[in-house]
């Protein structure tokens, strides 16, 4: 009897294991769970980012609205950033210590500050002088998109069907901006300027996935240092204004919120979502730019130029979502060492 009672047992004990929880199917929903947050976290620093980075044209007319030359708004904006950040590293732990070691190499963060703080934050601001900020914002913008063309004249990316036709779109929302947006505002030296500041944008993406540099705090620290001795040299040579107490409150938002929070966010973002989910998400940069310009300052693009524009953000779209067989590549967690 002792045996059949055992083996009874035996028989109802798969029952019993299977009317309980699985370990493994708990963890999978909790992993499910952990990775829609992300996901929300990723969509929402990212959005943050395109949100500060459009604050960029209204802050900068405001610091010249107060008496402060183009030259001086880049400089004050670069080392604003930079002290704030090296606040940020110190108070790391051994965040010194990964800063000396980023300096290794880092020749190569020269020459991308070169392009993506020194060409981007003087052309840029300059053009804010001379152009609407709705039409310097886009056209920024667009020449970021000749990160593409760099990509498939130099890396030799193969030319898909859908690349030449957002390519195509943009090239065709630039030129009519500019026959029609640009020309209206009267402004070539504007529009210029704004054209070199995306030549140089454009050139800073495709070196800084050229030299494979990873998106860390350290990495940034040299990046902003960089530019900011190089954006020294213009300002010296217009007399190194020192500005006066009403343009701190401008300078010190370019600094925090464009300059520091706009990257910061994007490398949150890329901790928690696909690269190409957020250049679809910061692809709304222009959107409010535009947006707190009207605002702000009353400027709006023409019916036209609105067009022109939104073809300009829907060719950004397009290169943004990768191709079948594309791979994904997230960049590691700030901080994480090599």
């Amino acid at each position: 009897m002792v045996s059949r009672r055992g083996s009874t047992q035996r028989r109802n004990l798969p029952c019993i294991r299977r009317s309980l929880p699985l370990p493994h199917a708990s963890n999978e929903v909790t992993a499910m769970k952990n990775a829609y947050l992300s996901s929300i976290l990723g969509a929402g620093f990212a959005l943050l980012a395109a949100l500060s980075n459009g604050t960029v044209g209204v802050l900068s007319r405001s610091a010249f609205s107060e008496g402060l030359d183009p030259t001086a708004v880049a400089f004050w904006r670069c080392g604003i950033a930079l002290s704030l950040l090296s606040i940020v590293i110190l108070l790391r732990s051994g965040g010194l210590a990964r800063l000396l070691a980023a300096f290794t190499g880092s020749w190569k963060i020269a020459v991308c500050s070169t392009l993506g703080i020194f060409t981007l934050y003087h052309f840029e601001t300059q053009a804010f002088a001379y152009a609407p900020i709705p039409l310097v914002a886009i056209l920024v913008f667009t020449g970021g998109l000749g990160a593409i063309a760099l990509d498939i004249l130099i890396l030799k990316e193969r030319v898909t069907t859908r690349k030449a036709f957002a390519m195509t779109i943009v090239f065709l929302g630039g030129y009519f901006l500019i026959a029609g947006d640009g020309m209206m505002a009267g402004s070539i030296i504007g529009i210029s300027l704004a054209l070199i500041a995306g030549l140089g944008y454009a050139s800073f993406i495709f070196a800084w996935k050229f030299f494979k540099l990873r998106s860390t705090l350290e990495t940034f620290w040299w990046f902003l240092a960089y530019g900011f001795a190089m954006l020294a040299v213009p300002y010296a040579w217009s007399g190194a204004p020192i500005p006066s107490g009403n343009t701190f409150p401008a300078l010190l938002a370019l600094g925090i919120i464009p300059s520091f929070c706009g990257f910061y966010c994007t490398i949150l973002a890329l901790q928690h979502i696909e690269a190409y989910k957020t250049q679809v998400i910061e692809s709304s940069e222009p959107f409010f730019s535009a947006l707190f310009a009207a605002v702000f300052f009353g400027e709006w693009l023409t019916g036209p130029g609105m067009l022109a524009a939104l073809a300009i953000i829907v060719g950004a779209l397009i290169t943004s979502v990768p191709e079948r067989g594309a791979i994904s590549i997230q960049v590691r967690p700030i901080g994480e060492g090599d």
